[in-house]
């Protein structure tokens, strides 16, 4: 009886410290995670409803959400959209999308890091890893996206207007560089991070459901 009750409570003790490294792992790996900029998931970009307008250019053709208000084009913006505030946002999100001719707008990796020019990290982020680039093909054409969180500088009037930069904290961009068969069509969002996010899943929907307007692959 002696050994009987000294093996149960050996037993129950080995399952008590695993539950507990469990917990403490967990915790972990759950704040690790909340640093990290939030990605949609499959699912989520998969049941966003493109039920916008359709905008067609540089030899493609896009559809954004239905829950995206249409801003309209301006120049060389060929769309532009907002989404929220959700939450304790205080602003919208939006996206933009340029387009300057066949080999306008300038290359690819310039523009990237233009863009992240325009973002300055939390003072506690590692930019190996609070930057993510990724590079995808869609539908037969290559996206280049960059992705990156912190305070956005914003111009207030554009410099040919004599505007002003203003910064915005707590802010999450996501730029994509589309190569177009009739050339480069750049598109950024920006926004409040909560907000941002879930327009974000929008954002991904729309480019997985960019096509060429002649209907090759």
């Amino acid at each position: 009886m002696k050994t009987s009750l000294t093996a149960v409570l050996f037993t129950a003790l080995l399952i008590w410290s695993g539950c507990s490294s469990g917990a403490d792992s967990s915790g972990a790996d759950s704040s690790e995670a909340a640093a990290k900029v939030q990605q949609p998931d499959g699912a989520a970009v998969a049941a966003v409803e493109l039920g916008g307008s359709p905008v067609s250019l540089a030899g493609i053709v896009f559809t954004p959400p239905t829950a995206w208000k249409d801003m309209g084009p301006g120049g060389m913006r060929k769309a532009a959209y907002a989404f929220g505030p959700v939450g304790e946002d205080a602003d919208s999100a939006t996206v933009t999308a340029f387009y300057f001719g066949p080999s306008g707008g300038g290359g690819i990796q310039a523009n990237i890091d233009r863009w992240i020019g325009q973002m300055t990290l939390p003072a506690d982020a590692d930019p190996a890893t609070a930057i993510t680039r990724e590079e995808e093909t869609v539908n037969g054409m290559t996206l280049h996206t960059v992705q990156l969180p912190g305070t956005y500088s914003s111009s207030m009037g554009g410099p040919m207007m004599g505007g002003s930069k203003t910064a915005k904290e707590g802010y999450l961009m996501t730029a994509v560089v589309l190569e177009a068969p009739e050339g480069n069509v750049f598109f950024k969002m920006t926004g409040p991070r909560q907000t941002a996010s879930e327009m974000n899943t929008g954002f991904k929907a729309m480019l997985a459901g960019v096509e060429k307007t002649d209907g090759s692959l």
